[in-house]
């Protein structure tokens, strides 16, 4: 008999054919289509005669939905005005709360206090609608970009299978049996089709295939005609020809869209430089001025907290959300659950060779930091308390008000709202003037790097607290991971390079036994060898396993501990080709060493190519944003200065005789000549500006979030590894933080030399 009828003879026995016949179980709906078809079945008016156009039925059509157009238009209705009576009820209560006054404060102009209440919630039920509108052209979309992984894999199986035999239905079937992804779905699903007569043969149903994924995925329709015309060719040598030239076709045009998407990776990586590092650098500069042009509070403490560390970092977090999803998907790195052998127990950290509790190391340090931070910013180091009254520090305590206040020989409630100096200023030159006088010399003085009462001690020691504790948790619960993935992903590679030993023994005739042998002691410091050809034969010799289960048995199988989708389908095929016979093992076997070839290939050539793009943002969120977010502390300080100095010349008299007031004027008021009113800025919304030991706070937080958001760009461009990119936080966290310590006292420096 012929390998190929020996191919069309053999009956697979597996676990799941012999528990006989199970109920018929619907497949289930996405979640979006469950959602349209509730949405319609309580409003079904909102889609009644609606019709899908051509973009969207042929994104339903492609995703295999059971989706009406008037569900689907009920949905994006219903959603419209569901979000529009959300922001009317809202607006609503807005308008009747405190909220109100505080809008108005950062307005300016109570008759357009409702467009700013109402403005947000327009832009939400815009931007919802939207979202629902083109949700199904963005799925078939994210559909195609994985298709750039899948294509191959599945072309690759089909061309194995036609190699053995000319038969266009076992290929589909041995494709949909080994591969994944929505193709192999499709393939399964053509077969079901066909056996119950939906399509006359399986090559009609091909034809509709290719069709369908032809608007999506262009290498994949020609991958499937050119596969369907070698059963034409009357030669061996003229259909291996056909088939090869389809496989080198396949991975030429993968390779061009990887190129294209590499050259387009540089634009994104500009663009979120500028939303993460230059935006905030530039807002530090145009707010304050905003404020004090428009007189509103646009550089208040809590403005800021929402332009920094919310609106700032979700639109950058979803903007590299936005380009990750274009990322073409290459293989899926092995998943190492928490009970995986050799791994510590969950919450568990290997320290030397004992076992703490990751909980208890992380509220040491916690309480640590903390007590540590508390006592620096009192005490200093060495504790001013426990010193010599003249033996230096080598870390000063942080300078409080009293301090700075003793310096200028002062009285300590100076600055305070209504003390002596307040009065004075209101008695002579009126209310308004002499509060935005008091105001503005307050915010002058204590801006000024030389009467600096902020907590640094205090802030940086927090701020690190936070990122080594953060470091601990992620590195400690992912690094073990991280090395079992290791010699996983080694594995893998020495699988591929193993299957040219085993093919060659099995070419030879010889059993499986004897193959799997000879290529383990051929290759004995291969961890493939050991772990899995060893147990393979352990099991066959001392248990009397068939060579299925001494592979894929749950107890006992050489692949139980293995959470490799390469070595357990690799293995799965080579179980399969062997009941065909050593020399269809053989040629099986050779065919799948070269397709994992070409799938390394992809994988390296897309790594290189955006190997700057990786290397630079690594670089931007380690080094150079820390460091222009470190110098922005030290601009502000600046831009307040200077908006003070120039509100205080603006007042409208000449103040050369504050000399005689109470004290004198620290600040510097004395020097203050008659101007003209340039700026609207009050007394209270110069005083809610943010203080600059707020605004040391406020972007700490945002260098923490910023590193997040450029890590997770960087490491999922490069690799779609979850263990990896917590692994690559945890090491940036620490160092990010430390440069933009460093920073903020090197930029808090010079602006003292120069101040």
């Amino acid at each position: 008999m012929s390998p190929g009828d020996l191919y069309r003879e053999i009956a697979v026995s597996r676990e799941e054919f012999g528990e006989g016949a199970g109920k018929l179980v619907k497949r289930e709906e996405v979640p979006f289509v469950r959602f349209c078809k509730g949405i319609h079945k309580r409003f079904p008016s909102l889609g009644k005669g609606a019709k899908f156009g051509k973009e969207h039925r042929e994104a339903v059509d492609f995703l295999g939905w059971n989706l009406k157009a008037e569900e689907f238009a009920a949905t994006a209705k219903f959603v419209l005005i569901a979000t529009i009576i959300i922001g009317v009820l809202a607006s609503i209560i807005i308008s009747v709360s405190p909220l109100r006054d505080i809008i108005i404060g950062f307005v300016g102009v109570p008759q357009l206090v409702m467009i700013y209440i109402a403005a947000p919630f327009v832009v939400i039920a815009l931007i919802a609608t939207n979202y629902i509108q083109s949700y199904p052209v963005s799925a078939a979309q994210t559909e195609q970009t994985k298709a750039l992984t899948y294509v191959p894999e599945i072309v690759g199986y089909m061309i194995m299978s036609m190699k053995l035999v000319p038969n266009l239905e076992k290929a589909v079937e041995f494709s949909a049996e080994h591969g994944s992804g929505k193709i192999s779905d499709d393939f399964k699903r053509i077969i079901w089709d066909t056996q119950i007569g939906v399509y006359g043969t399986l090559s009609e149903a091909l034809d509709q295939l290719a069709y369908n994924w032809g608007k999506f995925s262009d290498e994949f329709k020609h991958a499937l005609m050119m596969i369907r015309a070698s059963v034409l060719e009357n030669t061996e040598a003229k259909r291996y020809q056909l088939l090869d030239k389809t496989m080198t076709t396949i991975l030429t045009s993968i390779r061009d869209k990887m190129e294209t998407y590499a050259k387009e990776l540089s634009e994104p990586s500009v663009l979120l430089f500028y939303l993460g590092v230059l935006l905030p650098l530039i807002l530090i500069i145009v707010l304050p001025i905003g404020s004090a042009f428009s007189g509103t509070s646009m550089a208040s403490t809590w403005v800021l907290v929402g332009i920094y560390n919310i609106l700032i970092p979700v639109v950058t977090l979803l903007f590299a959300r936005h380009v990750l999803k274009k990322r073409p998907p290459t293989s899926e790195s092995p998943k190492i659950p928490d009970n995986y052998p050799g791994l510590p127990p969950k919450y568990k950290a290997r320290i030397g060779k004992s076992l703490v509790d990751l909980r208890l190391i992380i509220a040491s340090m916690i309480l640590i930091g903390v007590a540590g931070s508390f006592v620096l910013s009192v005490e200093g180091i060495p504790p001013k308390s426990w010193s010599e009254p003249f033996a230096p520090q080598l870390l000063a305590a942080d300078r409080t008000i009293a301090d700075v206040m003793e310096d200028v020989s002062q009285p300590v409630d100076y600055y305070e709202d209504g003390s002596a100096f307040e009065r004075t200023l209101i008695s002579r030159y009126g209310e308004e003037r002499g509060k935005q006088l008091f105001v503005s010399e307050r915010t002058k003085f204590f801006s000024n790097p030389k009467n600096d009462a902020t907590p640094y001690n205090l802030i940086f020691g927090l701020v690190l607290t936070i990122s080594l504790c953060f470091f601990a948790w992620l590195y400690f619960t992912n690094v073990y991971k991280r090395k079992a993935q290791l010699v996983i992903e080694k594995m893998e590679s020495e699988f591929k390079d193993s299957l040219y030993i085993l093919a060659s023994r099995l070419g030879e005739n010889k059993p499986v036994e004897e193959a799997l042998k000879h290529t383990r002691n051929f290759l004995p410091g291969f961890e493939i060898s050991k772990r899995i050809f060893t147990k393979t034969i352990e099991n066959i010799e001392l248990l009397g396993m068939p060579l299925e289960l001494a592979v894929f048995d749950k107890n006992y199988g050489s692949l139980r501990n293995v959470p490799s989708r390469t070595i357990q389908t690799g293995m799965r095929i080579l179980v399969d080709s062997v009941k065909l016979g050593v020399n269809v093992a053989a040629r099986t076997i050779i065919s799948l060493s070269l397709q994992l070839g070409n799938s390394e290939k992809v994988n390296k050539d897309l790594k290189l190519m955006i190997s700057d793009t990786t290397s630079m943002m690594r670089t931007m969120s380690i080094f150079i944003a820390p460091v222009v977010l470190g110098v922005t502390t030290a601009l502000q300080k600046v831009v307040m200065i200077t908006l003070s100095t120039i509100q205080t010349s603006s007042v409208g008299n000449t103040l050369s005789d504050l000399s005689s007031l109470p004290g004198g004027a620290p600040g510097g008021l004395g020097s203050i000549s008659q101007g003209t009113q340039l700026f609207a800025i009050d007394s209270a919304t110069q005083a809610s500006m943010v203080q600059p030991w707020q605004f040391v706070i406020i972007v700490a937080t945002y260098v923490l979030q910023l590193v997040f958001i450029m890590v997770y760009f960087s490491s999922k461009i490069e690799e779609d590894n979850d263990i990896l990119f917590r692994l690559n936080l945890a090491k940036a966290l620490p160092i990010a933080t430390i440069v933009f310590l460093l920073s903020v006292i090197a930029s808090s420096t010079v602006v003292g030399n120069f101040g």
